[in-house]
This record gives C-alpha cells, structure tokens and sequence, in this order.
C-alpha cells in the first residue's frame, strides 16, 4: 500500500499509543517510533505518545497534509493506567528526556491525580480547538473501547487490512501495562546475552 499521509497519534501515554503505531506499520507505514525523539521527529512517516504529542504544532507546520489522530480513553481507566504505569517505572533524575516530557505535559514527574486531570482535560480541548475549522485532518479514536481499522483505514486513504486490529498493553485486568515494544526489546536482549 502506498502511504498518501503521515499519521501522527497524538493523544496523551496510556491511550493505546503502542496499538496505534502498529496499526501504522500493518497500513505500510515504513518508518514509525514509538515517542519517539524531537530529532527523529523530521525521518518518521508516523508515530504516536509524549515525545510526538508535545509537537503536534510543529508537525503540522513542517508536514504539511499530514493526518492527526487524538487517541482518547474514557478519563477513570486512564488516570487508573497512567497511576499503575508511573507507580511501576519511577522516573530516575538522570533521566532528562522523560523529566522534560512530563514537566511540559502535566507539570509534575510523578502521578498527581488533580493534574493528571487538568492535563486531559486541557490537551483535549486545544486540540480540538487547534483542529476546528479543519475536521478532515484530525481523527479522535478510542482504541481501548474497541475503534480501529473501520476508523483509521478511511481516515487516512488507505484499505481496511485483512487481519484484526492489535490492542496491545493490556494487562488481566483490563489496566493497560508498560510498552510492549520495550517489552520485546529488553527479552530479545536478555535471550542474546544468555545464549552465548
């Protein structure tokens, strides 16, 4: 499939980011990162969480056609995933990228309920804002409540696969857990290492 739009998820961490950027790569999307780095911003055809969604200005200015998608998630199971994920991976001070990251978007490093809350509220409704008087650039998906390939596929000028929609992260308990990709990432290095 030819790719006719970058596709940029720009909804905030624990909105079915992960589901989202491989959803990309399944459509033929080649070079797609998930939060990616400000620097690696400019080589992507697409990407999704923090480190695309403080930029999505930027983005639309330095690409111009490009389609935004606004992940959502119901604000209770968000606040509950974003708790369980920042209580799991405290964030170290040498950790700039992060530190920045969460300062810029909620103003506080660690969970803080009254402004995980603001924050949701407040990046909702710029976006919208900043998209009103062009719907047919920005898409709101709620993957977690079941949208996929019948929503994003026409959004984006491209064919609905033949195979279902990935909801990744998802934990037993219907809590959406840590980045599968670094998931993946860190086992492919541990069996590396153990197999020598």
């Amino acid at each position: 499939m030819q790719i006719q739009h970058r596709a940029w998820g720009i909804g905030l961490g624990r909105t079915g980011t992960t589901s989202f950027c491989e959803a990309l790569c399944v459509l033929g999307y080649q070079n797609v990162v998930h939060n990616p780095t400000f620097e690696e911003l400019k080589d992507l055809d697409g990407a999704a969480d923090n480190g695309c969604t403080i930029f999505y200005k930027y983005l639309d200015y330095k690409f111009p056609g490009s389609k935004f998608v606004l992940l959502t998630r119901e604000l209770k199971p968000w606040l509950d995933s974003a708790e369980y994920i920042h209580g799991h991976k405290p964030v170290d001070r040498s950790e700039d990228l992060v530190i920045m990251r969460r300062m810029l978007l909620y103003g506080t490093v660690v969970f803080d309920r009254e402004k995980f809350i603001e924050t949701y509220h407040r990046h909702h409704e710029e976006v919208r804002n900043y998209f009103k008087d062009r719907p047919g650039d920005l898409l709101e998906m709620d993957i977690t409540a079941g949208d996929g390939w019948e929503k994003l596929s026409p959004f984006l000028g491209l064919a609905v696969p033949d195979q279902p929609f990935s909801s990744r992260n998802q934990r037993n308990d219907g809590v959406t857990s840590g980045s599968g990709l670094v998931a993946k990432k860190i086992v492919q290095a541990k069996n590396k290492f153990f197999s020598r």
